[in-house]
């Protein structure tokens, strides 16, 4: 007969095991795409010699690339890219992607399982940047230098991506968003040359390093964020990969030079610089891990705990009982998202192997009173023990960089387990 710290290994395995399977054939983004532009942009002839009168207008116009520094609302803090043509009328035509309508159908239903039906825009821009610099967010403007006959292309393109049955596409955040859209577009404007020399460099840097430096203001959320994402954001990128940052696609439009030395960026206008005003949280290194600071905060609550625990048993049973309940959500949602969502970032996500739905048995019996059978939270505490030590150890076999996770996590699983071996201790 299993004993029931054999039934809780047994479920937590099986759990693992099937939520991975899963996660490993749950690839359905490729077929959902709705419009591929990189496929489309391969299909255009961007060297096609002009008419007379063609060139004569592609003289006349320009196209420039717009960077929004991060703004307040979450949707806003890695900022924002968009094209802006202008005619030879003067009109100002903006090209952004990444719009979505809260109204759409099945809006709230489609972005729970990452079908994140987008869309790009064409609007006047002048009171679109307008609409910036009242938020108080940077707001700088490159004119891109392309050949004639390029130029006219991408302006073709950007006409017809504009149409309805090309508008719509599945937005990616790491590898279809308004950045890489643009990305792509500049790359085939110059013939393949940006990308080449893009990813001939190597960051260093990771998604989730790279998330960091935008997402660490909000300490709470970058660590729910961070938990639901999987090894799958802990590859090394290359430079080209980190473009799906509008600030390091800017960047690069400014670093990339011609193979005849001419320069990519010319006529740089700053509209806005606010690094000087203090308005919000600056943009952090890359490289800082804040591995430290989230144990503190852990052994700070873990502390407090004890203390509760010290004055009224029954009190710190109940908080705990309310950390597991939260936690057991949390890894719920964590299920839901390897298990039915197109969000491939969640794949192959260790954390579920201490953070699952099965703590939710553990958070209705505190909540009800009973410190019996600590047998899930003392197995959760030694798996984080033992990938700690691994990772710490042995580096190579940190596949995940989740030690943020484990180092928050871990003195509150400890502080669960005494209770219990305690509660044990009690009623026998």
């Amino acid at each position: 007969m299993l004993t029931p710290m054999k039934r809780s290994v047994l479920a937590l395995i099986i759990l693992c095991l099937v939520s991975r399977m899963w996660a490993a054939s749950n690839i359905p983004s490729q077929a959902l795409q709705p419009f591929n532009s990189v496929k489309e942009l391969g299909s255009i002839d961007f060297s096609k010699p002009l008419a007379a009168n063609q060139e004569a207008w592609v003289d006349q116009t320009s196209i420039k690339l717009l960077t929004i520094g991060p703004g307040d609302p979450l949707y806003a803090w890695f900022g924002h890219s968009a094209l802006i043509v202008t005619q030879p009328s003067g009109t100002q035509i903006m090209y952004d992607w990444g719009i979505f309508d809260t109204q759409q159908k099945y809006f709230y239903l489609n972005f729970a399982r990452g079908r994140m039906y987008y869309y790009v825009l064409a609007s006047e821009a002048t009171w679109r940047i307008e609409e910036a610099l009242s938020e108080m967010r940077d707001v700088k403007l490159l004119e891109l230098n392309f050949p004639k006959e390029a130029k006219f292309a991408i302006i073709s393109f950007l006409q017809k991506n504009i149409k309805s049955e090309y508008s719509t596409y599945l937005y990616h955040f790491y590898r279809d968003n308004c950045a890489t859209r643009i990305r792509d577009i500049i790359d085939a404007g110059t013939n393949g040359a940006f990308k080449a020399w893009a990813q001939a460099e190597s960051t260093g840097l990771s998604y989730r390093q790279l998330d960091s430096s935008y997402m660490i203001h909000s300490p709470a959320l970058f660590w729910v964020l961070d938990f639901l994402q999987g090894r799958t954001i802990d590859a090394k990128l290359n430079r080209y990969e980190e473009l799906y940052l509008p600030e390091k696609l800017e960047q690069a439009v400014l670093d990339f030079t011609y193979p005849d030395g001419s320069k990519l960026a010319r006529n740089v206008q700053v509209l806005r610089d606010t690094s000087h005003l203090g308005i919000r949280a600056a943009v952090a290194p890359s490289t800082a891990r804040y591995d430290w600071q989230y144990f503190l905060v852990g052994l700070g609550i873990a502390l407090l705990l004890y203390l509760a625990g010290r004055w009224n048993c029954r009190l710190k049973t109940i908080l705990l009982g309310l950390l597991f309940l939260t936690l057991g959500l949390l890894g719920s949602l964590l299920l839901f998202m390897m298990l039915c969502s197109d969000m491939d970032m969640t794949y192959f996500n260790e954390n579920i192997l201490f953070v699952n739905p099965l703590l939710l048995i553990s958070a209705v019996g505190l909540l009800r009173g009973k410190t019996r059978h600590p047998h899930l939270v003392s197995f959760s505490a030694a798996v984080m023990i033992i990938l700690l030590v691994l990772k710490i150890g042995v580096p190579s076999l940190a596949l995940q960089d989740n030690i943020r996770v484990i180092a928050l996590l871990l003195p509150l699983y400890l502080s669960g387990s005494s209770l219990q071996r305690r509660g044990n201790r009690d009623q026998l």
